[in-house]
């Protein structure tokens, strides 16, 4: 066997051999991006099924709050269900705001009308402050019955309550 012929030989195992790595790779390859798109599937089922499973609870909670069988759960989620207001109700506080008794659009403490729904509030009563500044908001609209600088998202004003036009 010649030189040529050799090097012809080994260079036809070694494309074999390279042949068998590339469809190795391959079929590795396929079978990772099939598993990948599997565990997809399954955490999309598994997230759809704990969704249920939260509605089942929220749903069987609100038809028997009081129930035996669940009790301790039942007296856990009402403990959370305190804390969780007087948090918020912290949390409206520091914010300067109170939610609206219609749609619950928290509004500022000096709103007498909700800007989204129109419905008219009682504004909280408390001390007495100086009045400081108005902050400006880049986007303002001015309600053509009073006069009030309002958001731009509002549809009502907060001040009288007129509708503001689209």
């Amino acid at each position: 066997m010649s030189f040529v012929d050799s090097v012809k030989e080994i260079a036809g195992k070694v494309g074999d051999t390279v042949d068998k790595g590339i469809k190795s790779g391959s079929d590795s390859y396929k079978k990772m991006t099939e598993k990948s798109r599997l565990k997809r599937e399954a955490n999309r089922l598994n997230n759809e099924m704990n969704n249920i499973y939260i509605g089942v609870g929220k749903k069987l909670y609100a038809d028997n709050p009081y129930s035996d069988k669940f009790k301790v759960q039942f007296d856990n989620i009402r403990e959370k269900e305190a804390e969780l207001e007087k948090i918020n109700a912290v949390i409206e506080e520091l914010e300067d705001r109170h939610p609206c008794p219609k749609c619950g659009e928290l509004l500022s403490k000096d709103a007498r009308f909700c800007d989204k729904c129109g419905t008219k509030v009682v504004p909280a009563r408390s001390e007495e402050k100086p009045e400081e500044a108005p902050v400006k908001l880049e986007k303002v609209t001015i309600c053509k019955n009073c006069g009030a600088e309002l958001v731009d998202a509002a549809r009502f004003c907060d001040k009288c309550g007129e509708k503001l036009s689209d």
